[in-house]
């Protein structure tokens, strides 16, 4: 094999990286679906490919429970949007989400955050931030 054919391959396997490590959410997450937690803002995360929150929730059987959101849309379009100075730890918050595929999994793919003082914040999906 030429020298030149080596280059060209090691180019073309570097430049498809990328696409294999990004993932449907579909994959992970019931996109047909939708769930509404409210619980206190316990710690948030502005982080390539997709933000972070964790929610505590008190469950209906009164035990407290920590719920895992991803952002729909990437890190840099929910920063643009205002995400990252907009949640307070120890906020309430209502989100708005796709469940988890895994069973049992407390975690939502969310796009839709509503601030305990009614403003409307978006983690992709809408809002003008880019959603997968």
């Amino acid at each position: 094999m030429k020298v030149s054919t080596l280059a060209v391959l090691v180019i073309v396997g570097l430049a498809a990286f990328p696409a294999m490590a990004h993932h449907s959410f579909t994959t992970f997450w019931h996109m047909d679906q939708t769930v509404e937690i409210t619980g206190i803002v316990r710690s948030t995360r502005i982080i390539n490919p997709h933000g972070e929150l964790t929610i505590e929730v008190t469950e209906p059987n009164g035990e407290t429970a920590l719920w895992y959101i991803t952002s729909r849309g990437p890190a840099q379009a929910t920063r643009r949007a205002g995400w990252e100075n907009g949640l307070l730890v120890g906020e309430t918050v209502t989100v708005e989400g796709s469940p988890s595929r895994k069973e049992g999994a407390k975690a939502l793919a969310a796009g839709k955050v509503t601030l305990s003082d009614g403003k409307v914040m978006w983690l992709g999906g809408g809002g003008g931030v880019p959603g997968q």
